[in-house]
């Protein structure tokens, strides 16, 4: 933005290349400072607001994408301003135009680019439900799941971020539903631990009583030995 431009248009006398030594300070031109400070901040809250708009975008954008940092550094200067206030902003130059549309760009850069991997990213969110549900000890039909997730994407019927975003909200409940069954599934775990540990127990006074001298090979190798006839087999 040219100060000097600006000044002009409030009243010529006002800028100082004119070389004319008498400023004009009339009530007029006092009103119109005033009113072109008021647009002029107007104008800097409102740039601030789409950058840090824009700022949010690609954040999302690079975080669904797993944007390598090397990347997200080169737009710094708009992502430092995220949660800046309109006074915290003194750089010059921080919300000029050109920024501003440079970083309109990347952001239809990688809104293209989402959608041209959409069926990568929504399998690996699949992968991340089906490891939960795993935990949870909930069985799914994961490649019914999947045959879903490309004929929705196929179709074109719906948004890649409105499929995104179901699943997620998908991610997010079966998260809550493991959460509810902690205190059961501890349970069960412990107790699969202490049938595993009276089943070691079990083989071990089998093979001890019936052949101490074997003892120490069933140490060795305690899954591939087996009782053929009383005798010690090794397979």
């Amino acid at each position: 933005m040219d100060f000097f431009s600006t000044v002009t248009e409030v009243h010529p006398s006002l800028d100082d290349t004119t070389g004319v030594q008498s400023k004009s300070i009339s009530n007029d031109t006092l009103l119109r400072l005033a009113e072109t400070v008021s647009a002029l901040n107007e104008d800097k809250k409102q740039r601030l607001h789409k950058l840090q708009e824009l700022a949010t975008q690609l954040i999302d954008l690079w975080n669904l994408m797993d944007t390598p940092e090397e990347e997200r550094i080169l737009f710094d200067h708009v992502t430092c301003h995220t949660s800046a206030s309109v006074d915290g902003v003194t750089v010059p130059g921080a919300l000029a135009l050109d920024l501003i549309e440079q970083a309109e760009v990347e952001v239809e850069r990688l809104d293209q680019l989402k959608a041209s991997r959409m069926k990568e990213i929504a399998f690996k969110k699949q992968v991340e439900l089906e490891e939960i549900f795993a935990r949870a000890h909930i069985e799914i039909d994961p490649e019914a799941a999947r045959e879903k997730i490309m004929a929705l994407i196929d179709s074109g019927n719906v948004e890649p971020t409105e499929l995104l975003a179901d699943m997620d909200n998908q991610i997010a409940k079966a998260k809550e539903e493991v959460l509810s069954r902690k205190e059961i599934l501890d349970r069960v775990e412990k107790w699969m631990s202490a049938c595993e540990e009276e089943s070691w127990l079990e083989d071990y006074n089998r093979v001890f009583l019936i052949s101490p001298q074997h003892f120490s090979l069933w140490l060795l190798f305690p899954t591939p030995i087996s009782l053929v006839g009383g005798f010690i087999d090794l397979g």
